[in-house]
């Protein structure tokens, strides 16, 4: 059996604040909570062991039944041993994380995995990039090699009676399971990282981090199945709705698609739909190229109206119609993350969705409604080829291949994500 061990035990004193920064929120989840998820969905891990301190046992256990949950030490190596203590008969190989680094990925899972089939050891790594410096007395005393560096991050892995022995025969004080390993004469692999996969330990990295959820929170697995859901979009007949249409009904979903017979300027939605979603999709836009100076507030309000309000409404539309929970899904734009000349209102619109989603899904976990915003790239629409009619296409993404991103967060149990996808390439093969 493959063991997961997420180390929280710390007390996050360089972090600073009342919160050690591994329960701090980030972007309506606690930091411990993204690596358990990776962790859930890794088909290999067959057992999750949470190390936390006593201040937080009984809430972590309360939300998380199904993993052992056990008391830290007074140091990270009395933590991992803790950890390893727990470990059922039968374990075979046991990563150790840190809970502070939330952005963990299944490859790299994968890769300390399969890198414990060669050796008995795996530190998780990649190259340095800064030129590294020893400094004595405040003076340079050594300047090493850069392409022999690099820097070592969480999970590592071992087999479990070797880390294990290691712990009961190595006494020396170290905040790294490898170096037990190592000074046990182990041969310790090294196997690819990420970049994203950094540890937060200042108020710095929580920026950090927040900003890697916008751009790193698109999921790359899982296959979704929308047979029979009943299913709403607004925007319809517009190029990605056309897509989502077009893709959800293949997937035998119950679509009902609305464009213009909906007025979505108005203070009110038809009761008409008032009836039972499983999904609801936002995906109506309007786009005002104008400079500021020549905006009326006839128009500001248009955009408004049907960008921002509609919004609220359709969110209370999902509220009173989700009785047994579901999806509410904003399709955004990558205006919302920066402002361009002739799009104030078109980008103020944008950006104040992406805080309303995020203010929506911390509000709506109790009626178990999540709720994401999608921020596709430039896009071969309607509406993209009307504001810009000379723009190449061949530099736009294709709007199938938007909708299957979207369609992700349709299912699963992602809220409050702000995703702003991003292609390496945009060209139309992707259809």
């Amino acid at each position: 059996m493959n063991i997961a061990i997420i180390l929280a035990g710390g007390k996050g004193e360089r972090f600073g604040g009342e919160v050690p920064k591994q329960f701090v929120v980030l972007h309506g989840h606690r930091v411990i909570d993204y690596s358990i998820k990776t962790f859930e969905q890794h088909p290999q891990i067959g057992k999750i062991i949470l190390v936390v301190p006593a201040n937080w046992k009984a809430e972590i256990i309360a939300e998380y039944p199904n993993h052992t949950v056990i008391l830290g030490g007074d140091t990270r190596r009395e933590s991992s041993y803790n950890g390893l203590k727990a470990c059922p008969n039968g374990t075979d190989k046991v990563l150790l994380h840190d809970a502070a680094r939330p952005f963990l990925d299944y490859d790299t899972i994968q890769r300390a995995l399969d890198g414990l089939d060669k050796a008995d050891a795996v530190d998780v790594a990649i190259p340095a990039t800064d030129t590294i410096i020893e400094v004595k007395d405040n003076y340079i005393s050594d300047m090493p090699v850069r392409d022999f560096l690099y820097q070592g991050q969480t999970p590592q892995g071992f087999r479990y009676e070797v880390i294990l022995k290691a712990h009961e025969t190595i006494f020396v004080e170290t905040t790294d399971d490898i170096r037990l390993a190592m000074e046990m004469g182990i041969k310790c692999l090294s196997v690819a990282g990420s970049h994203f996969n950094f540890k937060i330990t200042s108020s710095n990295d929580l920026y950090m981090a927040e900003r890697v959820t916008q751009i790193n929170a698109r999921k790359t697995r899982g296959n979704p199945n929308f047979k029979n859901k009943n299913v709403l979009i607004f925007g319809g007949t517009g190029g990605i709705g056309s897509a989502l249409e077009k893709q959800l009904k293949k997937d035998k979903a119950h679509v009902t698609s609305l464009g213009s017979e909906v007025d979505l300027s108005d203070i009110t939605l038809p009761e008409s739909l008032n009836k039972k979603w499983d999904i609801i999709i936002h995906t109506a836009g309007l786009f005002i190229k104008k400079p500021f100076v020549e905006l009326s507030i006839e128009e500001w309000n248009q955009v408004m109206d049907i960008n921002l309000r509609s919004a609220f409404l359709v969110a209370q539309l999902a509220q009173n119609t989700m009785k047994s929970g579901g999806w509410l899904t904003f399709v955004g734009s990558s205006s919302s993350h920066r402002g361009r000349s002739s799009q104030s209102v078109y980008a103020a619109s944008k950006a104040a969705l992406n805080n309303l989603t995020q203010s929506l899904a911390a509000e709506f976990l109790d009626y178990h409604i999540r709720v994401n915003c999608i921020n596709p790239p430039r896009t071969d629409t309607p509406m993209r080829h009307k504001a810009f009619p000379n723009e190449n296409k061949n530099l736009l993404a294709a709007p199938e291949r938007v909708a299957k991103d979207i369609l992700l967060y349709c299912t699963g149990e992602e809220t409050g994500h702000i995703v702003n996808l991003k292609y390496s390439s945009q060209f139309q093969v992707s259809r």
